[in-house]
């Protein structure tokens, strides 16, 4: 019975990110990032961080818990536009910056960052526990 459960969810797991790229995206849909990820700005004008300018070209980084949501399609690439709190510095990509990204890779991203929240959730759990057994 359990492992037919296990089986069960894990298919499903298999399929949400599936379903998510099949449907279709438009202008104004979000998406929340899984994890740290380059990308090329294309921003025509250069968006300041704490302490950096990332003008059309350069590169920076995007962070798990950013949002990027959509603001132009040509076919399956879509621009996107970063959100994320707080002043950044470094490398990361401040709140502002546009790339792109394709239909897929932006379809998948909601549910990966889920994923990925769930089992740290998870293992926070095991770990609380583990830790009260004497």
């Amino acid at each position: 019975m359990m492992k037919r459960i296990i089986i069960s969810l894990f298919t499903v797991a298999l399929l949400i990110p599936s379903l998510a790229w099949a449907q279709e995206v438009k202008k104004g849909d979000t998406a929340t990032v899984p994890g740290w990820t380059w990308v090329d700005v294309k921003n025509p004008e250069p968006v300041k961080s704490g302490n950096n300018d990332f003008g059309y070209g350069e590169s920076c980084g995007i962070q798990h818990g950013g949002t990027i949501t959509v603001v132009g399609i040509e076919e399956n690439r879509l621009l996107v536009r970063y959100s994320i709190g707080g002043t950044q510095y470094g490398t990361s990509c401040p709140s502002g910056i546009i790339f792109f990204t394709t239909k897929e890779t932006f379809s998948k991203m909601s549910a990966e960052y889920n994923r990925i929240r769930v089992a740290k959730q998870n293992e926070k759990d095991i770990v609380k526990r583990l830790l009260k057994k004497k």
